[in-house]
């Protein structure tokens, strides 16, 4: 009689673990079914494989990062493109490459170019941002690519800014990407810097089509500046709502 007892209670033991292991794999794969946010780790291994760390401040690429994930979980982020990522970091003057695409999935580097920033932003460096018309600044923050159109200065991209106050007026202030004749190197080796737009994000000629091409259609720009250098980031601004 207490050799069966000892059996059934080994089956007994054996079954619940049985049922208890079958529990933890079914959490296991539910868990693999939530989306999972960056950690600390992922995005400085990334910066790392990327091969940016010459090339773009961490903060702009940490911010950058961070930011388009909360902008993934808006309703403006519909049917968009989360593989592609533009950072334009204005820490680093205008003679200097500051406009960065890059894969997230393929974790490659896909084009790097100088960009402008508006008259009344600064002269090399871009040091003052505004939000206002007739300002001639440039807005920095969040912002997700329109439509090419072709408007006075050719082909442009449309570009929707994402944060209240800060950069929402882009579409009526038309804050866009086009081509400019002095976004290019002799210009910059001539004036000891770019020529600078009414706020636009002006791109050389010979890359401007190539550029908003790429990245037209819902990808996520982030306008890095001095004052977001090695500080958390304030995303209180960004907008909820669909445009």
């Amino acid at each position: 009689m207490k050799l069966l007892k000892n059996i059934f209670t080994l089956i007994f033991y054996f079954i619940f673990s049985l049922s208890l292991f079958a529990e933890i794999n079914f959490s296991n794969n539910f868990n693999l079914d939530i989306k999972k946010k960056f950690s600390d780790r992922d995005i400085k291994l990334m910066y790392t494989e990327l091969s940016l760390n010459d090339k773009v401040s961490f903060s702009c690429f940490n911010n950058a990062m961070h930011g388009l994930e909360k902008i993934e979980d808006l309703e403006i982020f519909n049917n968009s493109n989360d593989s592609l990522l533009v950072m334009v970091d204005y820490t680093k003057p205008s003679t200097e490459e500051r406009l960065f695409i890059v894969d997230l999935k393929e974790k490659r580097l896909l084009i790097s170019s100088l960009v402008t920033h508006g008259r009344g932003t600064g002269d090399l460096y871009a040091t003052k941002f505004s939000n206002k018309n007739n300002s001639y600044s440039t807005s920095s923050g969040f912002y997700l690519t329109g439509n090419i159109y072709n408007g006075k200065h050719g082909e442009s991209l449309e570009l929707y800014g994402l944060e209240k106050g800060k950069n929402d007026n882009a579409r009526k202030r038309t804050i866009v990407m086009h081509s400019a004749y002095y976004a290019n190197k002799k210009f910059a080796e001539k004036y000891g810097r770019l020529g600078r737009s009414k706020g636009c994000l002006a791109l050389p000629t010979e890359l401007n089509t190539k550029i908003i091409n790429l990245i037209s259609g819902g990808v996520v720009l982030y306008v890095h500046t001095n004052f977001d250098e090695n500080k958390e980031y304030d995303f209180s601004k960004l907008l909820s709502n669909s445009f």
